[in-house]
């Protein structure tokens, strides 16, 4: 894993390509173009659109982050969470929802299948280098996530997706960062609101 971590610093990942493109669509998506085109001058981009299949230099996505936080008056941290919430509730993105939900029937079961999601995510696409995650229950409706990764800004989009899929469970949660990269989550009720309609077979149309 660490020898694996050197090489994602010096040459960037597929990861770094896939935030890149993740904050793209956000941006675009919920502010629209201009603001991006904003983005992209302001960030001295020679592009305004990041490929998923390319690779880009370390710490690219976090610099550019910064910039729309900027330009949206908002921290970076706030940037990150909201692109995690965008992945899981933004229409256009019901294949990331529903490969999170395949994970069980309740917010408990979803979060022990993320220790799952980097193999699965990879079946989907072979070349992706899904950074390993592992979770431990340490009391009660009690756990901890540990994600290790190059990227700044991932451990925001896994709270922000965390938060978004409590809310698709309608389970009240209390999801806390911490800056040793772990993120502590403590289910304060399971059925605090009436949980997302979930179908199993893809509807057609």
């Amino acid at each position: 894993m660490r020898a694996r971590l050197a090489d994602e610093n010096r040459t960037g990942s597929d990861m770094d390509a896939l935030l890149l493109r993740s904050l793209q669509s956000y941006v675009i998506d919920m502010f629209g173009l201009a603001e991006w085109q904003n983005v992209c001058r302001r960030a001295l981009l020679a592009v305004e659109t990041f490929e998923p299949m390319l690779r880009y230099d370390p710490g690219t996505a976090d610099r550019i982050a910064l910039v729309v936080g900027e330009v949206l008056g908002r921290s970076v941290d706030t940037i990150w969470e909201d692109v995690g919430t965008y992945l899981v509730t933004y229409p256009d993105r019901e294949s990331v929802r529903r490969l999170l939900r395949l994970g069980g029937t309740s917010y408990a079961d979803f979060l022990h299948s993320l220790e799952e999601l980097p193999g699965r995510a990879r079946l989907a696409m072979p070349h992706l280098e899904v950074p390993e995650m592992s979770l431990n229950e340490v009391g009660p409706d009690r756990f901890v996530l540990s994600c290790q990764s190059h990227l700044g800004g991932l451990q925001r989009v896994l709270v922000g997706l965390l938060t978004a899929m409590a809310d698709d469970y309608g389970a009240l949660c209390l999801i806390e960062p911490q800056a040793d990269g772990r993120t502590w989550i403590s289910v304060l009720d399971r059925s605090h609101s009436e949980a997302r309609q979930f179908d199993l077979a893809m509807r057609e149309g």
